[in-house]
């Protein structure tokens, strides 16, 4: 018998172009518009819009965590998904020109947007995850990359072009996830599993999904805080969000193509420089935490640099809810929903922390006084919480072989199966029934019968665990 020679999956194109249309929404939402401030008496709270929508995303996560079965139906139902791209829309517009109450505004914008939004993450954790943690780690890092560089362009020709984002990424990014079936990737009867490690995990895999429940969730909620703290940094009521966007935005789509090169690169045996990434990002935004009072007129400030790190670091946690739900064998959804209501929670409290800052006297001092806070919580998160080592051993998962992914291939390699076969073929081997298969390709069971039978005669085997018989033979 021929040598199976396995080749690296591919990342899919609708899934890079749809996630990166989620993220140049939130690029463009959140730093590209004005920094909305709310009276309060005599204070004003700065990025009072941001802050109603990270709540409003926040309680949307702890619902889906709290109810699963109900989340799934939500991200099953493709009505469900076409409704939040519209109330992304809406939320973009709708505050600003027909009410006239800033607070009733600020809670409607908040509820349009921060609901939907947590909704379609949720949806795209769950798109993601059906691929491997290394083909999805490229599709992230390639997803954060194009949506920058989009929105580095667009910033060149002012709001008309955030007006035009601001409508054609939700768009986009439901259409993919309608094209791609988000809904049909699971079933509303897969409520999530305890977080422990499956029984095909490697050794040591209880202790990083201990260690994710507790170290890498405690270090998102203080990274989020640290990134709370930027987002109200050099901004007033009335500003620009970000003025030093563009800067940033092209730090961001450099990062992201350097580790998505290093990523297609190396080969699945070497080890993975997703490793490293910790490492950099920390660097990066440690750099422009000490440089910034000096960076502070130059064309690259240092609060740039640090948003980029941080955006970088977002993907980078990304990519690791992948590899940890890879581990725990739970619906990488569920995972998203975790890490991000952790994340968020700590951007709101952040946000929060820097009014409290901008209260105090002396103005100056405040303001490096936030930025040293927001150092400080960084370090801390890298010292203490989520270490690199940590973070090493939890991104080895991006390059850990799948048994049954190895026999999956080999299987298509040697049998020639069509696409649609090698998709059936992925559920059979999973253990997936004719009926739940037909449901989850959005087929007729029919159908689903006629492919297995194709499979069968294509691969010479006359039943399932002949098919597994005939898939480890293959691979050894």
């Amino acid at each position: 018998m021929s040598k199976i020679v396995m080749e690296t999956p591919v990342p899919s194109a609708r899934r890079i172009a749809g996630f990166s249309c989620y993220q140049g929404f939130v690029f463009a939402l959140f730093y590209m518009g004005a920094n909305k401030g709310l009276p309060l008496g005599t204070f004003v709270l700065e990025r009072a819009d941001l802050l109603c929508t990270l709540l409003c995303a926040l309680a949307t996560l702890l619902a889906m965590i709290r109810f699963p079965q109900a989340a799934n139906r939500v991200l099953e139902s493709d009505a469900a998904l076409a409704t939040c791209a519209f109330m992304l829309m809406a939320g973009a517009f709708v505050p600003s020109f027909v009410i006239p109450s800033p607070l009733l505004g600020l809670v409607v914008e908040g509820l349009l947007v921060g609901v939907p939004m947590a909704t379609l993450l949720g949806a795209w954790g769950r798109v993601l995850g059906l691929s491997s943690p290394r083909v999805a780690t490229c599709e992230i890092f390639a997803s954060s990359a194009i949506a920058g560089a989009v929105c580095f362009a667009a910033s060149a020709f002012g709001p008309g072009a955030f007006s035009f984002l601001t409508i054609a990424f939700p768009a986009a990014s439901v259409g993919m996830l309608l094209v791609t079936g988000a809904g049909r990737s699971s079933s509303s009867d897969d409520a999530p599993l305890p977080l422990h490690a499956s029984e095909n995990a490697p050794a040591g895999a209880s202790r990083h999904v201990r260690m994710l429940s507790r170290r890498m969730l405690a270090g998102a909620l203080l990274y989020g805080v640290s990134a709370g703290f930027m987002e109200a940094y050099r901004s007033d009521p009335g500003t620009l969000t970000t003025p030093t966007l563009p800067a940033t935005l092209l730090i961001l789509a450099l990062f992201c193509i350097a580790v998505l090169q290093s990523l297609l690169t190396s080969k699945a045996h070497e080890k993975n420089p997703l490793g490293h990434t910790y490492r950099i990002v920390l660097l990066v935004t440690m750099a422009g935490f000490l440089f910034a009072p000096v960076l502070q007129n130059s064309g690259v400030p240092g609060e740039a640099i640090v948003l980029a790190g941080f955006l970088g670091l977002t993907a980078t946690y990304l990519a690791l809810f992948i590899a940890a739900s890879t581990l725990a064998g739970i619906d990488s959804s569920h995972m998203f929903r975790r890490g991000f209501a952790a994340l968020y929670a700590g951007e709101a409290l952040g946000i929060v922390v820097s009014n409290v800052f901008d209260c105090l006297p002396f103005a100056d001092w405040a303001t490096y006084a936030m930025l040293a806070s927001a150092g400080l919580a960084t370090l801390i998160s890298y010292l203490f919480l989520f270490t690199e080592t940590d973070f090493e051993e939890l991104s080895a998962v991006v390059d850990a072989v799948d048994p049954m992914q190895a026999m999956h291939a080999a299987i298509v390699k040697s049998a020639k199966l069509s696409e649609r076969e090698s998709e059936v073929l992925a559920l059979a081997l999973k253990g997936r029934t004719n009926e739940r298969i037909a449901r989850e390709l959005c087929i007729a069971k029919s159908t689903a019968d006629t492919h297995l039978r194709r499979i069968y005669a294509k691969a010479k085997v006359h039943s399932r665990q002949e098919l597994l018989d005939y898939g480890e033979k293959l691979v050894r």
